[in-house]
């Protein structure tokens, strides 16, 4: 470290000098007192504003902000993003094809429609009839059936 005149040295400062580094030592760490920032002012002035959001951020708190719903004779508040999938579902049920398939993909994405590994004891499998208006309607939007593997 190099010393500004006038400052007392580390070893000789004894009891007289109860702070080691004083503020006149200039060093890796220690920049001169002239140059050293201003209590309250920012070393980067023109960075970023505080309080300023991402994009992240300003679609999250929009998505999770609350909203009125009215069910027959009540009312419940639900979040914007909750509100979307029941709308969805919804439109789904009423025939609407793009809301089905975009349901089914929601679904698929948040693993509900992964198949087990092998048949529960109950028979959870489809029947051939309903198997093949599955296999009808995924053919008609284009998405093609996995080839099914042999069970072992």
């Amino acid at each position: 470290m190099r010393k500004v005149e006038g400052a007392a040295s580390r070893h000789n400062a004894g009891a007289s000098g109860s702070n080691l580094l004083s503020s006149r030592t200039v060093g890796y760490g220690h920049p001169p007192v002239h140059a050293r920032f201003k209590p309250g002012k920012s070393g980067n002035p023109k960075g970023r504003p505080r309080g300023s959001r991402n994009l992240r951020t300003i679609i999250q708190d929009a998505l999770t902000t609350k909203v009125v719903l009215r069910q027959g004779q009540g009312k419940r508040s639900i979040s914007k993003l909750e509100g979307i999938v029941l709308r969805q579902v919804d439109d789904a049920l009423k025939g609407d094809p793009k809301a089905a398939l975009a349901t089914l993909k929601m679904a698929a994405q948040v693993g509900l429609l992964e198949a087990p590994d092998r048949e529960t004891e109950a028979g959870a499998s489809l029947s051939a009839s309903e198997q093949e208006m599955v296999d009808e309607l995924l053919s008609s939007k284009g998405i093609r059936k996995r080839k099914s593997m042999p069970r072992t």
